[in-house]
């Protein structure tokens, strides 16, 4: 046995702190889990270039431009982010609007010093191939649920320096539109002179199991008009019932001295917007007061009514649904995402929902500045101003099949949260002929709130 001196050690060496590695790159594809097992990250002049890369060979490729903490759409013309597959056949499928292909990154961790980057991205990357024929079919890919965490990546030139963005979540401001929500108004002509009122108010009735929104506008004199409108009723064009049994659709005026209380023996109202979670109602009406008994002989006339309601004024976001019937079935996805991407001058909300248990997918597409109002569908967004709906019947290795004929229809809007309801129908078709199917998606209703 032999002694020696304590000597210390020299030279750099790795901490646990250091060894430990928590970067991640993860996402959904057309329902399959995604797992890189090597990322690459290089920043050229503001642009990152972002890729991961599975076991398998599949690759997830992103270009993000002026990168920053911030949102931004992964649909360029040059250099589009994509998804390419093992050793593929064809080429890759890529994020162009052009093609239909939709997508956002949202950068939520820029860390210069370490040069690493945060953040999430979906995306549905489009990509044409042969059909043995002499054509071509279109072929998508639904990636989502993506992750990108603590990715390092490499300053080839340029500054590392974040660009400044804007990070206002539209959510929690104005719904990420410029529109704003009107304040509550009413207006008519009783008899051809205005009815002006001094208060219009809202209430909530419970009638038996039934539940009806009352609405009251009154002048300084007292003078009445009521609305009694059942909660469910939705958007159209519906007539007055001439006596009210506690849950109809009525209306009735009251005059000053509370004697003549005259109903809606004739007349109607058209709800433009009128939202079960909002509250919101926009409306127009007439009606011919009388006595529904015959014992008052006296008549009014109520002409040119418009009134603007919210009845639910506490009404917070909403949850995130869609259902539709396809071709005779329920549609109910296992999955359900909402992305706003920059098309053109205007942003496009994105509503992109998969079943992963029968393969199915279905998006919509449309303007983030739409009105309450119904909209026909086209088939492509290249105006910037289009609805569009898709119906993919099995993701991954099927034609997608496009709204042609459909109808829209946003039947609330409320700017100041970002929570919009619609229903929606139509026809889908391939648009480049080369698929004979057809589908009919039908009965379909969203909530939403905006991200």
């Amino acid at each position: 046995m032999t002694s020696c001196d304590n000597e210390p050690l020299e030279g750099n060496f790795i901490s646990d702190e250091e060894a430990q590695d928590n970067s991640a790159f993860t996402a959904t594809v057309n329902g399959e889990a995604f797992s890189a097992s090597s990322t690459t990250g290089q920043l050229i002049n503001g642009v990152l270039l972002l890729t991961g890369t599975d076991y398998f060979g599949n690759i997830i490729s992103m270009v993000i431009t002026n990168v920053g903490v911030c949102t931004f759409d992964l649909t360029q013309e040059l250099n589009p982010s994509s998804f390419i597959l093992e050793a593929p056949t064809e080429s890759p499928f890529e994020v162009l609007s052009s093609a239909g292909g939709s997508g956002t990154a949202i950068i939520t961790g820029y860390d210069a010093e370490n040069q690493t980057v945060t953040g999430t991205f979906n995306f549905t990357a489009i990509r044409e191939i042969s059909d043995g024929a002499g054509g071509t079919i279109a072929e998508s890919a639904v990636i989502s649920n993506g992750i990108f965490q603590e990715i390092p990546f490499t300053l080839i030139d340029g500054s590392l320096d974040p660009y400044a963005c804007d990070t206002t979540d539209p959510g929690g401001g104005s719904g990420g539109s410029d529109n704003q929500d009107p304040d509550n108004t009413f207006f008519a002509l009783v008899d051809g002179e205005e009815f002006v009122d001094t208060s219009f108010i809202s209430e909530v009735l419970m009638v038996g199991s039934d539940q009806v929104v009352k609405l009251t506008a009154t002048t300084e004199t007292l003078e009445r008009v009521e609305f009694f409108i059942p909660i469910d009723i939705g958007t159209g064009t519906f007539e007055f019932s001439p006596i009210f049994n506690g849950s109809n659709l009525f209306a009735a005026y009251t005059d000053s001295d509370g004697t003549e209380s005259l109903t809606s023996m004739e007349g109607s109202i058209t709800l433009e917007e009128y939202g079960f979670i909002t509250g919101k109602i926009a409306a127009s009406f007439s009606f011919t007061g009388t006595d529904p008994i015959g014992v008052n002989i006296a008549e009014v006339m109520v002409t040119e009514g418009a009134f603007v309601m919210d009845y639910l004024p506490e009404s917070g976001v909403a949850e995130n649904t869609l259902s539709a019937v396809v071709d005779g079935s329920d549609y109910l996805p296992t999955s359900m995402q909402v992305l706003l991407n920059p098309v053109g001058d205007t942003d496009y909300v994105e509503i992109i929902t998969i079943n992963d248990q029968t393969n199915q997918s279905i998006a919509l597409s449309f303007p983030i500045d739409i009105l309450p109002g119904a909209y026909e569908m086209s088939s492509l967004i290249e105006l910037g101003s289009e609805v569009v709906g898709t119906y993919n019947p099995a993701i991954g290795d099927a034609i997608l099949y496009r709204s042609q004929p459909g109808v829209l229809t946003i039947t609330s809007y409320q700017y100041d949260n970002g929570v919009i309801e619609g229903r929606f129908s139509f026809t889908a078709v391939d648009p480049n002929g080369v698929g004979t199917d057809t589908f009919e998606i039908t009965e379909g209703f969203f909530t939403l709130t905006l991200p």
